[in-house]
């Protein structure tokens, strides 16, 4: 286990060791025996709390019993009753007067009886006071809580309108002849003169040290403060005083009360104590401080942990001797260890005994010259490893091409500046491989930057494009390290250049292949089409105006002249002709394509839906260019829709400057590795003899001579979308105007 004090030094834990055990028997064993004195103390004080505050509770309920008797003697006079039964029936002047000689009985010979008794009121069942309406506050607020069924009740505390502190104490008024009720008797009664009739009743005496306080908590948590001088007899003013409630205090809501009502233990030298009183419900709270009491018992604690710190200052001077022979050496070990560990190895402890800390000094003395021989070794290898290291990273440095070591877990181990862009593109970005991987022979599915992080792969070279960057990558495993584990080594080199190239010169053999390829078809397929286009007009004009025939020959004379528009776009395809201008309307333009492909979608089963938000769709350009990138999508969507049947959709929207045409249909979609090959000129996924892949790459290229573009937006089973962009008729003269 572990030293607890192991930051600590050796005379420190002396020292602690010494004084722990002083205070220890001297200052915990002196406070258990003064704690065990002080609880005694402290159940003797419980119990004389017990005592005294059930005589508080008992005389309280006394008293108010008698009071409470003195009430029902007034409610059973009968000239009170037989003057309240007639105050119900009577009118006028007679109530009047009925009032008047109540009220002036109950002042003149009923209250003067009881000292303690400073307002007496009659409330009949109506409500109506024999003082007239409204009644005092604390008065309605008892009488509409009392049912008629309730016997004797009781208010809470109350020091309203100007009153001393008092309670309100009711009764029932019967009629004479009968036990029905005829109304209620309020009496108000002094809290001053009740409590300390109560307290007058108790013969204890009070002891020296203790001060009691008491509290009478009503129902409702109002509580009243008792002078601590009515509790002593010795200090008790004279019955004026208490008959006036002078130094009661009232509290609202004493939150204190009902937080140790049921708590004796002592907090702070105080005990507490709650009594019931049985008459109205209230409550009596005892607080007895006795900090004299326990005074003597924490003078002891305190005598006593004196004590223990004198022992442990005695107990301190006994130290010097293990500390100066013992400590001390240690310490000066401790410092030159930590000079060894600074780099230090020539420092060295003096041995003055030859104990076992004198035994300890010299094996360290031996350790720190071992030590210094073994760094003058070490410092003359460093140095020639720091020579070859530094050559072979000038060597790495000056390399044009990329150079990356990695660990066996594919970590990087070393990298030269070279090789920082394609690390840099690698972290934010996944690599695709440039063209299909293959080792021995066989076509590989993995992508090819296993060929940069495989460490069992073997020697092997791939393309890898990143974004817009393709790398050639020589990867060869590394020969087992000191771990027993290998590495691997790539070399990298940025062929985007020779990609380029090779790309461009790939494009342009084929422009002068489509060219002669344009040249030969213009010349053999024009002169059909002119005899065609002639037998067709003369049909025409053979045919009356009425005739059903005349559609179909307008039919055929506009794919013709599509034909030969098609042909001609192949030659300016290939010479790059730029075409003619005018205003078009998209909408017309996609009816047109709609009306020419229709008999196609009629067998096939194809719907067509067309969607147009777009507030305008006039451009500028070439119609019959245009029209021809639509049949070419649309021919695009119902071939891959099949003969199954299916929806194409052609949506509509526009903003200030541009237009857009969604077409899309509900075919298997396009596979995700020809996504980028689309619009490649002589690229298609037809079967052989079906298309010469030169229709996308058409239509891209006459959106872009006509300011806009064409890209494949999703592809996936179910939902294919390509989306044409044209800039409008009118921005464009707005930006002509500008530029102008």
């Amino acid at each position: 286990m572990r030293d607890p004090l192991h930051q600590l030094s050796v005379k420190h834990k002396l020292t602690l060791l010494v004084l722990g055990v002083c205070l220890l028997a001297f200052g915990v064993g002196g406070y258990v025996v003064s704690d065990s004195a002080k609880s005694a103390l402290e159940d003797e004080i419980v119990k004389r709390l017990q005592f005294q505050g059930g005589a508080y509770a008992t005389a309280l309920d006394s008293r108010l019993r008698l009071l409470t008797s003195r009430v029902q003697d007034f409610a059973s006079d009968g000239h009170i009753r037989r003057h309240a039964k007639e105050i119900t029936t009577a009118s006028g002047e007679q109530l009047k007067q009925l009032r008047e000689e109540l009220a002036r009985h109950l002042t003149d010979n009923k209250l003067p009886l009881e000292p303690a008794f400073s307002y007496i009121a009659v409330v009949t069942r109506a409500g109506d006071s024999v003082f007239g309406t409204p009644l005092a506050p604390d008065v309605e607020t008892l009488a509409r809580a009392i049912t008629s069924d309730t016997d004797v009740a009781y208010g809470g505390l109350d020091q309203s309108r100007g009153h001393r502190l008092s309670l309100l104490v009711s009764t029932p008024l019967l009629d004479l002849n009968s036990p029905t009720r005829v109304g209620r008797l309020f009496v108000r009664v002094r809290a001053g003169a009740w409590i300390y009739g109560a307290l007058a009743s108790l013969t204890h005496e009070r002891q020296d040290q203790a001060t009691v306080i008491l509290r009478l908590v009503d129902r409702s948590g109002r509580a009243v403060v008792v002078p601590e001088t009515w509790t002593d007899p010795s200090a008790r003013p004279g019955p004026e005083v208490a008959r006036e409630g002078t130094g009661l205090r009232l509290i609202d809501n004493d939150r204190s009360v009902a937080a140790d009502s049921a708590r004796i233990a002592p907090v702070r030298g105080v005990f507490t104590r709650t009594f019931p009183i049985a008459t109205n419900g209230w409550r009596v709270h005892v607080e007895l401080r006795a900090s004299r009491l326990l005074a003597a018992v924490s003078g002891l604690q305190s005598r006593m942990l004196g004590f223990a710190v004198l022992l442990a200052a005695l107990a301190s001077t006994l130290l010097y001797f293990p500390l100066r022979y013992l400590a001390r050496p240690l310490a000066l070990l401790e410092r030159a260890a930590q000079r060894i560990r600074d780099g230090d190895l020539e420092v060295r402890v003096a041995v003055d005994s030859t104990d076992e800390i004198g035994e300890l000094g010299a094996s360290f003395n031996a350790m720190a010259e071992a030590l210094q021989e073994r760094q003058t070794a070490l410092r003359t290898k460093q140095a020639q490893l720091r020579t070859e290291h530094d050559r072979l990273n000038a060597v790495i440095a000056s390399m044009r091409d990329g150079l990356v070591v990695l660990d066996p877990d594919g970590n990087l181990v070393l990298s030269n500046a070279a090789a920082k862009p394609f690390l840099d593109q690698l972290e934010s970005r996944e690599g695709s491989p440039h063209n299909l991987c293959r080792l021995n022979g066989k076509a590989q599915n993995a992508s090819c930057i296993e060929c940069f992080y495989g460490a069992d792969s073997p020697s092997k070279a791939c393309l890898i494009d990143l974004g817009h960057t393709v790398y050639e990558l020589h990867a060869t495993p590394l020969r087992s390290g000191p771990d027993g584990r290998e590495g691997r080594v790539v070399l990298i080199s940025d062929v985007s250049d020779r990609i380029d190239r090779d790309q461009t010169q790939i494009h342009n053999e084929r422009l002068a292949v489509l060219g002669e390829v344009a040249a030969v078809m213009a010349h053999e397929l024009n002169n059909p089409l002119t005899s065609i286009t002639m037998f067709n007009q003369m049909l025409g004009s053979a045919l009356p105006d009425d005739s059903p025939l005349q559609e179909n020959v307008q039919v055929i004379g506009r794919n013709t002249r599509a034909c030969k528009h098609a042909i001609r776009e192949l030659l300016d395809y290939a010479t790059g002709a730029s075409p003619e201008h005018a205003v078009v309307d998209i909408r017309d333009t996609l009816d047109s394509v709609v009306h020419f492909l229709r008999p196609l979608m009629e067998r096939s089963g194809v719907e067509i839906e067309s969607r147009s938000t777009a507030e305008r769709s006039t451009i500028t350009g070439d119609e019959v260019q245009i029209r021809q990138v639509f049949v070419n999508l649309m021919m695009n969507a119902l071939q891959a829709i099949g003969s199954d049947g299916g929806v194409i959709e052609l949506r509509t929207t526009s903003d200030d400057t541009f237009l857009w045409i969604d077409v899309v249909d509900n075919g298997p979609g396009i596979p995700e590795d020809m996504r980028e090959l689309v619009f490649r000129p002589f690229f298609t996924s037809k079967p052989r003899g079906a298309g010469t892949g030169l229709g996308l790459p058409t239509s891209k290229r006459i959106l872009e001579m006509h300011g806009g573009n064409l890209e494949l937006v999703m592809t996936q089973p179910g939902r294919t979308v390509f989306r044409a962009r044209l800039r409008l008729a009118e921005a464009a003269r707005t930006i002509d105007g500008v530029q102008a």
